[in-house]
């Protein structure tokens, strides 16, 4: 399986009905290390689950960007 493919797969995942598997998705897209999913990582600090907005919250402090963290901490 090809990065690109990884990566289309953590992106339907994070939309996923079972909390698990947005969470594993969340954290997944936080290993890529690049900002280019930010915006799929901060949506995922508003979900309703709480193991979502922690995975959500790692992925984003692993960008070391203080906006993206704010942007997380602001919800």
């Amino acid at each position: 399986m090809g990065a690109d493919h990884q990566i289309a797969f953590l992106l339907r995942e994070s939309e996923a009905p079972a909390l698990e598997r947005r969470a594993a998705a969340v954290k997944g897209l936080g290993r890529t290390g690049g900002a280019r999913y930010v915006r799929v990582r901060t949506e995922a600090a508003g979900d309703p689950a709480p193991t979502v907005r922690a995975a959500a919250a790692l992925a984003l402090g692993r960008l070391g960007d203080p906006e993206a963290g704010g942007e997380c901490c602001s919800r």
